[in-house]
């Protein structure tokens, strides 16, 4: 199943149920990012466990030896478990956040030995960990490799999980890295998405790139971690963002200097350009064409530049300040919720095409500040004039300090 939206609705329901999805695939496919983005979009956080890196369950929940008094009087000592750090910041989040559903990821949970990955199995099935009990509010995803060096699960350990054989899909890899995403980067992808994931092929000479039929151009998942003791790079969503990130702090004239400056990459001959496009994602016809959309834009003097459909996340807590029948009910809530559901309702009230005028009111007079997060999300949304306009000029004119704040940098876009 492809990172999607149709995938995130379904794990959404999962999580709702407190299921706990398996996603199971290559590394460097985007699974981290995918659920940061979906965690985002339930307005709520992600803690990731990088279950790889731990060597003994002992990494995972630490002992420790505290004071203790026995029945009898007596003073002794009695050994205590603690959570991983990660963990710990997971359950109290959940803690502080009674009406969200935040996420312990657990990534990577069958690259490490079979002794860590029991004890994350124990944690998801007792739901606790150490000394501590998992908030039920607290929602589990895990998420593995389908070949290499792997910890194999058994049936009773799968029947855990609902297991989602999961593929990157270029559309969400847009979506998700939005206006960071280069331009050159993104042209590619929209014009070949099957390009999102390759592996390296020796003696590239296409000019005009593959189309998705190629069967040179692309490889089957299995493929592609199979190329023998030959360390190649690959086109992963993973090495997309890197050389996307690289490309947005690269200068113009840099570019230019590097696509005229010849090099020689074992017995090919080719640009500094091309050798750095290729350390980044291989040599793939991706990078074959990521070159070409450049040399193309830096002969014609022209950018692109596409927006994206903003995600705005949507409190859970939301349809409940719509259904408030004064004023007061409606106060009376908002003083109930946290800062960051303040701050994610005022977020999405300006989004929604309806007249919010009252609750938009209300949440800004009680609201402090716009979260950081939020902030990003509010200045993509207006600027792409993807907010309600009337709602925005509520929330400009409510004459609150949350509202002064942004007036200034919001109003050049109205």
């Amino acid at each position: 199943m492809r990172f999607n939206d149709t995938l995130s609705e379904i794990v959404r329901q999962d999580l709702e149920m407190n299921i706990v999805p398996a996603l199971m695939g290559e590394p460097g496919i985007g699974k981290s990012s995918w659920v940061e983005s979906l965690a985002y979009s339930m307005n709520t956080k992600a803690f990731t466990l990088a279950v790889n890196q731990m060597a003994a369950k002992e990494d995972l929940t630490g002992a420790r030896l505290v004071p203790y008094t026995r029945p009898d009087g007596t003073e002794s000592h009695k050994q205590v478990f603690y959570p991983h750090d990660v963990v710990q910041q997971a359950i109290d989040y959940a803690k502080q956040n009674p009406r969200e559903w935040p996420i312990l990821f657990c990534d990577e949970i069958n690259r490490t030995t079979a002794d860590v990955t029991s004890g994350i199995l124990t944690m998801i099935t007792m739901r606790r960990l150490g000394h501590e009990d998992l908030p039920d509010n607290l929602r589990i995803i895990v998420a593995g490799n389908d070949k290499g060096n792997v910890t194999t699960l058994d049936e009773a350990s799968l029947s855990r999980f609902s297991i989602y054989r999961v593929e990157p899909e270029a559309v969400t890899l847009i979506s998700i890295l939005g206006d960071e995403m280069n331009p050159w980067v993104k042209k590619v992808l929209t014009q070949f998405p099957a390009m999102v994931f390759q592996k390296s092929i020796s003696g590239i000479v296409a000019a005009d790139g593959a189309d998705d039929d190629d069967d040179n151009a692309t490889a089957s998942f299995a493929e592609l971690f199979d190329s023998g003791e030959e360390m190649n790079q690959l086109t992963t969503p993973r090495t997309i963002d890197n050389l996307s990130r690289w490309l947005n702090c690269a200068e113009r004239d840099q570019l230019a200097r590097y696509l005229a400056m010849p090099t020689t990459i074992g017995d090919r001959e080719t640009t500094v350009l091309n050798e750095v496009v290729e350390s980044h994602v291989g040599n793939t016809p991706f990078a074959v064409q990521v070159v070409a959309a450049i040399a193309e834009d830096l002969a014609s003097g022209s950018g692109q530049h596409t927006s994206n459909q903003v995600v705005v996340p949507k409190p859970n807590c939301y349809a409940d300040l719509k259904t408030a029948q004064s004023i007061t009910d409606l106060a009376t809530m908002i003083a109930g919720l946290t800062d960051t559901e303040k701050s994610g309702s005022l977020l999405y009230a300006l989004k929604e095409r309806e007249d919010n005028t009252r609750l938009i009111e209300q949440l800004a007079a009680h609201t402090h500040q716009i979260e950081a997060a939020h902030t990003r999300t509010l200045f993509e949304m207006v600027s792409a004039q993807q907010a309600d306009t009337q709602n925005v000029e509520a929330f400009l004119n409510s004459g609150t300090p949350v509202a002064d704040a942004v007036k200034p940098l919001l109003s050049a876009f109205l």
